[in-house]
């Protein structure tokens, strides 16, 4: 594997992160909206579309240690967005799992998050937007290719 390439790679991967995060993830409190980092959307969206999990099985999707996790989780409990649930067969497992209201946040947060990326790309054509899309579900692919392959070892 050519090292410069691989180089130039991780370069580029990290400006995309900083783009992506200044440009599409921009901290907002409007709309009634609560401040939350990116860890916290990103947790109520696996809960979404997972269902219930451990905090340590959360943890491991996004890449955080279980005490980050404690942390995250109770800020997410106390905005009633998550609920901690306790395994009635085994008291020591407990899951977590997104509330009526968590969701209906996340919802909101999409809406509104759909809508401040369509001013950022109305300059676009619809040709630019497909191609926009495609590099996009490549990049994604070529991501869960790696984490899959990590998985078989």
């Amino acid at each position: 594997m050519d090292e410069e390439k691989l180089g130039e790679m991780l370069d580029n991967l990290f400006l995309l992160y900083q783009l992506f995060q200044k440009n599409v993830l921009k901290y907002k409190t409007s709309n009634g909206r609560i401040k939350m980092s990116f860890a916290h959307y990103l947790t109520l969206i696996i809960l979404k579309e997972r269902g219930e999990l451990s905090i340590s099985e959360i943890g491991t999707l996004i890449g955080m240690k279980k005490q980050n996790m404690t942390y995250l989780t109770n800020k997410l409990v106390e905005d009633g967005l998550i609920q901690r649930l306790h395994d009635m067969s085994d008291r020591r497992v407990i899951k977590i799992a997104l509330t009526g209201k968590g969701d209906e946040y996340l919802d909101k947060w999409r809406k509104s998050k759909i809508e401040e990326t369509k001013e950022d790309f109305s300059f676009y054509n619809d040709k630019d937007m497909n191609e926009i899309c495609r590099s996009i579900e490549n990049i994604k692919q070529v991501f869960l290719r790696i984490d899959n392959g990590r998985k078989n070892f």
